[in-house]
């Protein structure tokens, strides 16, 4: 009878925690796509992974505990690929990048993910001329 109180008790503070907040999903962003030889950057939508993950800090920390910290990241991804206009010749201009299929909670992968405090935003442009693209899927 007590462990099942303790257990309602502690599934109550988690549902009040997250009361508010969406967890981990996918959801639509606009990302730039640019290269050197190519004037023009262009903005499309994408989907990436957002959201709400349960992360640990515990109070009493030694060295022989391990601290991690879980994000809103890929759980299954599919590549896309635009023609960037106006390249150069001899410059590739196809520019692939990632489509958020699924999202979990997990331990952030530099391979594939940004796993900054503070990036300068996946819809900026170095180049001063913008053009927006629609990807109809």
């Amino acid at each position: 009878m007590f462990r099942s109180q303790v257990t309602l008790t502690l599934l109550g503070f988690y549902l009040s925690a997250v009361q508010g907040r969406r967890l981990c999903h996918p959801t639509n962003a606009t990302i730039s796509a640019e290269k050197d030889d190519c004037p023009i950057c262009v903005t499309l939508t994408t989907t990436v992974c957002t959201g709400y993950c349960l992360t640990r800090d515990p109070v009493f920390k030694n060295a022989l505990s391990s601290v991690y910290q879980n994000i809103c990241t890929y759980n299954e991804i599919r590549y896309d690929t635009i023609k960037l206009p106006d390249c150069l010749p001899g410059t590739d201009p196809f520019f692939t990048y990632p489509v958020a299929v699924s999202c979990k909670c997990n331990q952030c992968k530099m391979d594939y993910s940004d796993c900054t405090v503070q990036s300068i935003g996946p819809d900026f442009c170095s180049n001063s001329l913008v053009s927006q693209f629609q990807l109809i899927n």
